[in-house]
């Protein structure tokens, strides 16, 4: 053998060394900054379930149908609500704007997070987002005279 072949295979071992190394995950344990970024990401969830659900009951009762024709009217004050309750709506924006700052938080701690290659973005934070941000226009443009 020569000395061309001693240094390909010397390389070849220290090329194989170094990638079994990147292979090797160092992080031996999750940081806070991905554990506050998925749990900010549960909780932009669960305030956007609170916002439909606060949505639901501040709505204005609806009759459905056909089933109203069976409805006996003795001259009294309907049973149903025809209003919107705006205290109801008030909070389900102040939720609103809570979950966009969640969502807004928990995108920037994953942009921190996101180092190296194999880290991946967190799609599910994206799309809150997006229904977020989709839902505060709807919001905005429906109660924008009982807000402001």
């Amino acid at each position: 053998m020569d000395d061309n072949d001693l240094d390909y295979d010397q390389l070849t071992v220290i090329l194989k060394d170094k990638e079994e190394d990147e292979n090797k995950e160092r992080r031996k344990k999750t940081n806070w900054v991905s554990i506050m970024a998925t749990v900010l990401s549960l909780t932009a969830w669960a305030i956007m379930i609170a916002v439909w659900v606060i949505l639901d009951a501040a709505a204005p009762d609806r009759q459905y149908g056909w089933l109203s024709f069976f409805a006996v009217n003795f001259d009294t004050a309907p049973s149903y609500r025809t209003r919107w309750n705006y205290n109801l709506v008030y909070v389900a924006y102040i939720l609103m704007l809570a979950s966009m700052g969640a969502c807004a938080i928990s995108i920037i701690l994953g942009r921190m997070r996101k180092k190296r290659k194999r880290d991946k973005i967190n799609k599910p934070v994206y799309v809150i987002a997006g229904i977020t941000v989709i839902g505060f226009i709807a919001f905005i443009l429906h109660f924008w005279y009982a807000l402001f």
